[in-house]
């Protein structure tokens, strides 16, 4: 007995449609006469029906199909592809934002140190000028200061003086005598002739 090979599909549909009817065949055969036919005729024809769609399945949907599905399947290829390269779009695009994130973090660092530093500079000037400003009020106050100090000592020289000639003016003439006074006149004319002759 050869082997039965199985070249392609139609040899496929058509074994098998053999098979289905002699499977429904047997079954009408192997029953004893029966008065109601009817339900041998149905299982029959439904196999029969169902062999007939299979083989028309095969023959005139399979092609369209398999083109369909492989149409699809190119389609869904490409999608994949482009999607593949918009996500590898995207990811580069992140990393670029995340490398201009840290730098655009660096660049705000070296601002606020460069602030920072040039605040305290700020700082330290303004310091600086109040400590000079401060220095110059309080040697020009202590100039001042002094210089009241000079004119309240020559005024209060000056007040003594005039108080100790008006007191001596009050009180010497009553406590000089004659030759107090003669001899007053005295030493201021020696101090005349000693004075040097020009």
């Amino acid at each position: 007995m050869t082997p039965v090979v199985f070249k392609n599909w139609k040899n496929i549909t058509w074994w098998m449609l053999f098979l289905v009817l002699l499977a429904t065949a047997t079954e009408a055969l192997g029953a004893e006469a029966v008065v109601n036919w009817r339900p041998t005729y149905d299982s029959v024809m439904r196999w029969l029906n169902f062999g007939i769609l299979i083989v028309l399945f095969f023959k005139y949907a399979r092609k369209p199909l398999v083109s369909f599905l492989n149409g699809k399947s190119s389609q869904i290829e490409e999608n994949i592809k482009m999607i593949e390269a918009e996500k590898e779009a995207i990811n580069i695009r992140i990393n670029e934002l995340q490398k201009e994130r840290k730098e655009g973090r660096e660049q705000l660092h070296q601002i606020r140190d460069r602030v920072v530093f040039q605040g305290k500079l700020k700082k330290q000037k303004i310091i600086d000028d109040a400590k000079n400003e401060s220095q110059l009020l309080l040697e020009s106050a202590k100039q001042k200061i002094g210089h009241e100090i000079r004119s309240a000592r020559e005024k209060l020289q000056a007040e003594m003086i005039d108080r100790s000639i008006e007191l001596s003016m009050q009180k010497l003439p009553q406590l000089m005598t004659d030759q107090d006074t003669q001899n007053s006149l005295k030493i201021y004319l020696d101090g005349i002739h000693a004075l040097p002759k020009s």
